[in-house]
């Protein structure tokens, strides 16, 4: 099993809910074990305040954004990009030597998470490697990494919508037994 399996689309389509359901489907169903993290928005009072990252293997959070007064190097639009919390997650969690997993599971490569060198010489080595591996990338990103990745001859691009989730979940669960 070696497929690599990248879900776009535009924002609010849907493409995070259909990643946990996937998750969902492969944790209870088919008794996998998955690595990989979320990056579900943080809200308070009903305003959308920032962005954590959520490990799916162990339920550990850490920050990755935050609107705010914070003295970080890294800013997308109103948000404080926290990369040195994010690089001490990906040491932390993401080495995969030694680990046994059925799937990575990526909930996004976007511009966040991009400002990490570390991330990205992740996501190089999980799409090189012999893994099945599902994410999500952002449909406008500009980035010479998801140029990368599109190039590779073992990358499966899969357009949602809000139309067609059911559609892209019986494909995904298909390619991925």
């Amino acid at each position: 099993m070696n497929e690599k399996i990248l879900i776009t689309g535009p924002p609010r389509c849907g493409k995070s809910i259909l990643i946990s359901k996937l998750i969902n489907y492969y944790t209870n169903e088919k008794n996998f074990t998955i690595y990989g993290f979320l990056t579900p928005e943080i809200r308070e009072s009903g305003n959308r305040i920032g962005f954590d990252i959520v490990d799916i293997y162990s339920g550990k959070t850490s920050q990755l954004a935050r609107v705010g007064d914070f003295k970080t190097k890294y800013r997308v639009g109103k948000y404080n990009v926290f990369i040195e919390e994010f690089d001490k997650y990906i040491g932390d969690n993401l080495s995969l030597e030694g680990k046994r997993a059925n799937l990575i599971v990526i909930d996004e490569i976007g511009k966040m998470e991009l400002f990490s060198k570390k991330f990205q010489n992740f996501i190089k080595n999980i799409f090189t490697s012999k893994m099945p591996v599902l994410a999500t990338i952002g449909l406008k990103l500009n980035h010479p990494l998801k140029n990368y990745l599109l190039n590779l001859p073992s990358i499966l691009l899969l357009n949602l919508d809000r139309r067609n989730s059911q559609l892209i979940f019986e494909k995904v669960i298909v390619l991925i037994p």
